[in-house]
């Protein structure tokens, strides 16, 4: 995942950590994605949710950003239910928020 995207997520990390529901949202995550290997790993080796959770978001952080990992973890939370499209939602905020940013900062800086 790219730096930007992953800095999009940080800030959610504490959230994504105490309420997401790994196991839901990893099913919808594509096997080109995350492998039936991974799943299975998340799943039987780690006993809290929190730890699941935790190393969902660890594996997605080391994903290929051809995988586009952060657009389908985002997809992933909005059509789990309600309050995942709401932590999806935060998240894609903070993305923008950090592009536009960073244009200005680059127009600023140009200028």
């Amino acid at each position: 995942m790219n730096k930007s995207k992953l800095k999009a997520i940080e800030p959610h990390n504490a959230d994504l950590v105490n309420s997401m529901d790994s196991v839901v949202v990893m099913d919808h995550l594509c096997t080109d994605l995350l492998s039936l290997a991974e799943k299975e790993s998340i799943k039987e080796s780690y006993s809290t949710r929190r730890d699941r959770n935790r190393e969902l978001i660890s594996i997605l952080y080391r994903k290929r950003e051809e995988l586009k990992p952060f657009e389908r973890f985002v997809e992933a939370l909005k059509i789990t239910d309600a309050s995942h499209a709401i932590m999806a939602e935060a998240i894609l905020k903070t993305y923008v928020c950090q592009v536009i940013r960073s244009k200005r900062l680059r127009i600023f800086l140009t200028t």
